[in-house]
């Protein structure tokens, strides 16, 4: 079914509770006819004093992740953003893959972009060593 204001594509971008800026960036970089729907990853305890904390943090999105993503779908999306870095680029290029790949299986296969993901092909794009 045509959607009246995202009748070009509807991203479904997921994101922490405690952010207060990407979903009014998506926002402000609207392109007539697509649109933005977000689900939040529910964040309890936002300690980032150690690397043992922010590990417990990545505990906490890990656990939430799947509701976000479940709850986003409902508004019937066409593709995926995933709204914050940590996730993505703790772990490394293996870390962002298994990101990726369960967000594929929980999707039925659906595309999603990721922070790590784009500053690798930037910098292979600049040819930076």
């Amino acid at each position: 079914m045509t959607d009246a204001l995202g009748w070009r594509k509807k991203f479904g971008v997921i994101a922490p509770s405690t952010n207060t800026i990407v979903e009014p960036d998506f926002y402000r970089m609207a392109v007539p006819g697509v649109t933005a729907h977000f689900s939040r990853i529910w964040i309890r305890n936002q300690n980032l004093s150690s690397n043992e904390e922010f590990e417990r943090l990545l505990v906490q999105i890990r656990d939430e992740i799947r509701f976000a993503v479940e709850r986003v779908m409902t508004a019937e999306v066409d593709y995926m953003v995933m709204g914050m870095s940590a996730e993505t680029f703790w772990g490394g290029v293996e870390g962002n893959r298994r990101f990726v790949r369960d967000i594929n299986a929980w999707t039925g296969g659906m595309g999603v972009a990721t922070g790590a993901e784009a500053c690798e092909k930037a910098l292979n794009l600049f040819g930076a060593k």
